[in-house]
């Protein structure tokens, strides 16, 4: 019974039901991009530091490893907690089909690919 309410407001099957889940992760994408950036000057940057003294290369890495290091970790750790409650939680208590939503899910690091493709970041 389309359009009586029956559905709770929900649209089913439709072009619109996937708007939702596809903005709500390209908004996740842009926050990811900074963990993103912290992860790929770690791997970029303190990977090419050699050493033999042990373990985090005392007096040897760069000032910001910390910081970025911190960056990648907290970072990262606040867009799995995002992805969880906007991808899983919410849907799952609204009644929302989820397959919608974790099916969008690989669109959030499309922000940092694209960013990097186009040479802004």
């Amino acid at each position: 019974m389309h359009g009586s309410g029956a559905d709770g407001g929900h649209e089913k099957g439709t072009a619109g039901s996937w708007w939702a889940p596809t903005v709500a992760n390209l908004l996740i994408g842009l926050v990811a991009i900074l963990p993103g950036l912290c992860v790929r000057w770690l791997l970029t940057r303190y990977a090419l530091i050699h050493c033999v003294d042990g373990f985090g290369c005392p007096g040897k890495s760069p000032d910001n490893t910390l910081g970025m290091t911190l960056g990648a970790l907290l970072g990262g750790g606040f867009v799995v907690g995002m992805v969880l409650v906007v991808d899983v939680l919410m849907p799952w208590q609204e009644g929302r089909p989820l397959h919608r939503w974790l099916g969008m899910t690989p669109l959030v690091p499309a922000p940092f690919a694209i960013a990097q493709a186009a040479g802004w970041i």
